[in-house]
């Protein structure tokens, strides 16, 4: 193998390296790039320009994740924005029930009200008619 074609599997494998995340010189969060494919096959600043089928294949990489990320968060955004449409949803159907137990509880107040208001009366004539009793037997006696 001739020195040229050495330099281009280095490249070739360094962009395997990067790509599958065990890379030997450069930080594996390190993304793809001309620069680091040269830093992790240890050879020097504008190597890989000299092998335009590298940098094709590390655009073409580039562009694959571009897309591939733009597509992911795509869909997180359709994610989130029925994630909130949900939560919108679950909102009215709370604030609905909100609603609807407080006139329940205004409408057993009321009743409670009246019921105390009933009571009242009813202890109120008891009262009246057992001071008229006593009257009445103390007439008798």
């Amino acid at each position: 193998m001739s020195k040229s074609e050495n330099t281009r599997l280095e490249l070739l494998n360094a962009i395997d390296r990067i790509l599958s995340g065990k890379t030997i010189r450069v930080d594996a969060k390190r993304g793809l790039s001309a620069i680091a494919v040269e830093e992790e096959a240890n050879l020097g600043n504008g190597s890989a320009y000299y092998y335009k089928d590298v940098i094709e294949k590390i655009k073409q990489l580039k562009s694959n994740a571009a897309t591939k990320k733009q597509a992911q968060q795509s869909s997180d955004v359709t994610k989130l924005r029925e994630k909130l449409a949900n939560e919108k949803r679950l909102k009215e159907k709370y604030r609905d029930e909100l609603a609807r137990l407080k006139e329940e509880m205004s409408l057993m107040a009321a009743t409670h009200n009246a019921l105390a208001l009933s009571n009242h009366q009813f202890l109120k004539r008891i009262n009246d008619l057992e001071c008229e009793n006593h009257l009445l037997k103390g007439e008798k006696g």
